[in-house]
């Protein structure tokens, strides 16, 4: 920097004698240099606060998720299980033909969707002579949800049976008159499946 000040200093009129035009250099310099910081000053990174702000927004997404999976097991539960396309719309699939199973007839289909979630193994059964009398249930394929909460008023856990080493824990509750389970894997958090019985 101070060579720069002597080539500007012997550049002026007055060479090296001139002092006045030496001090000016140096000043130019002074004020180049200020401009550089401020300008360097300027792109500095976002303050912490932002990202507070991104954690906050994930936390009501998902809130807003667990409302939208409230939300289409009442809409699901309010449909007559004996109106089969009603409920294949619902899960955006197709229920195929039926099939007999004892006293019961089956419909099933490899997959569907329920708002986020996706679905495996569904399977409507119902009974011959009856088919307002029937049960819906499907798998939640992961990545699922976490039922750390009630989700109804009237909900209760039921614990896993210790006569069985298979048994998982599940949440039941009555929606808009039907039967509504809630299966929950070995953390007793996440869902893996949702049986709803109409009678």
């Amino acid at each position: 920097m101070d060579t720069w000040v002597e080539r500007c200093a012997s550049s002026s009129p007055g060479g090296r004698r001139g002092r006045p035009s030496q001090a000016a250099c140096r000043c130019l310099t002074l004020a180049i240099a200020a401009l550089v910081l401020s300008a360097c000053s300027s792109g500095r990174p976002p303050t912490p606060s932002h990202h507070l702000n991104q954690g906050q927004s994930v936390k009501s997404g998902s809130e807003t998720g667990m409302e939208r999976f409230k939300n289409d097991i009442e809409r699901l539960s309010s449909v007559r299980f004996d109106d089969v396309d009603a409920v294949s719309k619902q899960l955006h699939t197709h229920l195929g033909e039926p099939t007999r199973q004892e006293l019961m007839h089956e419909r099933t289909a490899e997959r569907g969707v329920l708002g986020d979630l996706e679905l495996r193994n569904i399977k409507l059964r119902s009974a011959a002579d009856d088919p307002a009398h029937a049960r819906l249930i499907f798998e939640v394929a992961p990545p699922s949800i976490a039922l750390d909460e009630i989700i109804w008023e009237d909900s209760t856990i039921d614990p896993p049976h210790p006569d069985a080493p298979d048994s998982r824990a599940s949440w039941s509750a009555r929606v808009n008159g039907a039967k509504v389970v809630l299966g929950l894997a070995a953390d007793n958090v996440t869902l893996t499946y949702v049986s709803i019985s109409q009678r």
